[in-house]
């Protein structure tokens, strides 16, 4: 069947997979990481498995929730996931059933999201997507120059200039209220965070064409941080704001893709 107009294309049905799978990873992996010695007690071992398994399982799942969440090797952190989920189907809950306690039902969810993942590659929203085509388009093989390729005079991309400079002032002066834990790395973190959407920010609105990139990728993670608050219940209501910002301002620059789809 031929495209039409709006026809909505079938790499955008990546970006639900990607923040929701990307979350419950990404849950699952923080608490291996917690205490990795302790899973591969506990689960590893028992299974006959070497311990060190235990460390490449808490790196796909923990490791590969980051791509998916910022829409980076989208395809390797979906292979992490698929081989860890497998493996859970086949040796730990397979002998339960598909139903009850012990199933395989959810294992086997997260395995065939991270197959169609594996499939559909990287959303429209993604910064491996975005940051890829920016930087295939060099002058130097003749091809348009980045400032024909993006429009950022737009009004909507000025816009998004300026909710990044907001969510810059906002991050770090509600640190204390956005689940950010105590500790001079995470301030630092945070201040750097801010200080960069904050520059970037304004040198859209001043058009320099340099800013989209940097841009971009902030307002991929401030999506990404988002949807982590989104699912942690405390932090639903901020979470929720955070996705809609952080969607809208990936809305307004990749609008400045000219011929984008």
């Amino acid at each position: 069947m031929a495209d039409t107009p709006h026809q909505i294309k079938p790499s955008w049905a990546a970006l639900p997979l990607e923040l929701i799978v990307g979350v419950v990873f990404f849950a699952h992996g923080l608490s291996k990481l917690a205490d990795v010695h302790a899973f591969a007690s506990n689960v590893i071992i028992p299974m006959g498995l070497p311990s060190y398994v235990a460390y490449l399982v808490t790196a796909a799942e923990f490791g590969g929730a980051i791509l998916l969440l910022s829409g980076v090797l989208v395809r390797l952190g979906a292979f992490g996931h698929l081989c860890v989920m497998a493996v859970a189907v086949l040796q730990v809950h397979w002998k339960n059933g598909l139903v009850g306690p012990g199933s395989f039902e959810f294992p086997l969810a997260l395995l065939g999201a991270s197959l169609a993942l594996l499939i559909l590659g990287p959303d429209p929203l993604s910064i491996q997507r975005n940051a890829g085509d920016y930087f295939k388009r060099p002058e130097a093989v003749g091809g348009p120059s980045r400032r024909e390729f993006l429009d950022i005079t737009l009004i909507g991309v000025k816009a998004a200039g300026v909710l990044l400079i907001l969510a810059g002032i906002a991050v770090v002066a509600a640190r204390q209220h956005l689940a950010i834990p105590e500790g001079t790395a995470p301030v630092i973190i945070v201040v750097v965070a801010g200080m960069a959407s904050f520059l970037s920010g304004g040198a859209l609105i001043f058009g320099k064409v340099w800013a989209y990139i940097p841009a971009f990728v902030l307002a991929r993670l401030y999506l990404a941080g988002g949807v982590l608050l989104l699912f942690w219940v405390k932090y639903a209501v901020r979470g929720a704001s955070a996705v809609a910002i952080g969607f809208l301002m990936l809305a307004l620059l990749r609008r400045a893709r000219r011929g984008s789809s």
